[in-house]
């Protein structure tokens, strides 16, 4: 009996800490002092797109031209409304929607009505985005959001004009912002190292920003020196996040170069000791084991 009052009172804490961070994400969010938490000059210009290298279908750039948004094995047609105004079917589906990954497939058709649609639909989500679901704003779907449109904003902002490209950096800006202060809300694991791969990228791509590429730098090499382990694998020892983790720090290493910095010995050799172990779970047809969840 008393071994379980002391474990219910240790969950009820636990609750209560839970609980107190999360209202102090959320204070800093939004009090008063939110405006001064950039650390550097605010920035006027994307200066790097890092690349994409993720699968992409350009069939499917038809499909979401013609309002058929597929997600999580769920199929919504908006029949002419934004996709961000229609009610969706699952918050898996929704996840998906708000992390914008989807954004390769139009880049990969290419052509000026591919780039127009991004953009619509970018600007759809930054005219909503004081009314966004609390789930855009977890911090896994918001780094991957801020990757995404980092990384597709040659299609974003090709042809846009000066209004929009404001807009959209004011936007990255303050999702970057946020995804600073929600790494602390994040769940421990990958999220947490997909966060901090979000805001290094970001703050690489930005101009002025040498401030923010120190401070990030530093917390990405924490969670990588952390997370990584000394055989390759992850601490989660889920293999299929080996392979999420490659697709976004390979680019993420170009970057640095891009900009004319070394990457990090903790950055380096992370991807050192996982390619081996991703070589080690893929089949003699290239197909990556299924397994452990995955």
């Amino acid at each position: 009996m008393a071994w379980e009052q002391v474990s219910g009172s240790t969950r009820l804490l636990s609750h209560a800490v839970g609980v107190a961070l999360r209202r102090a994400v959320v204070s800093l969010e939004t009090g008063p002092f939110s405006r001064w938490r950039w650390p550097g000059p605010t920035p006027e210009r994307l200066v790097i797109a890092p690349q994409d290298i993720r699968t992409a279908d350009p069939t499917l750039a038809a499909d979401i031209y013609g309002g058929i948004f597929t997600f999580a094995g769920q199929v919504v047609e908006t029949g002419g409304r934004s996709p961000f105004e229609v009610p969706p079917p699952s918050p898996g589906w929704a996840r998906q929607l708000h992390g914008f990954g989807w954004l390769r497939h139009l880049r990969a058709a290419d052509g000026a009505l591919n780039r127009q649609n991004a953009r619509a639909l970018v600007a759809d989500w930054i005219a909503q985005e004081a009314k966004a679901p609390a789930l855009a704003f977890e911090p896994e779907v918001l780094a991957r959001r801020v990757l995404a449109w980092i990384t597709q904003s040659p299609l974003i902002l090709e042809d846009a004009d000066r209004a929009f490209y404001r807009r959209f950096l004011r936007s990255l800006v303050r999702q970057v912002r946020r995804l600073r202060i929600r790494f602390l809300d994040a769940p421990d694991g990958y999220p947490q190292l997909l966060s901090s791969i979000a805001v290094a990228e970001a703050a690489l791509s930005m101009d002025g920003q040498s401030r923010l590429v120190r401070q990030a730098s530093h917390r990405l090499d924490l969670e990588l020196e952390r997370q990584v382990l000394p055989d390759g694998g992850h601490i989660s020892r889920n293999p299929g996040v080996i392979l999420e983790l490659l697709t976004e720090l390979l680019p993420l290493k170009q970057a640095y170069a891009a900009r004319g910095l070394s990457p990090s010995a903790a950055l380096l050799g992370a991807v050192d000791r996982m390619m081996p172990m991703l070589r080690f779970f893929r089949h003699s047809d290239g197909a990556f084991g299924q397994f452990n969840g995955m």
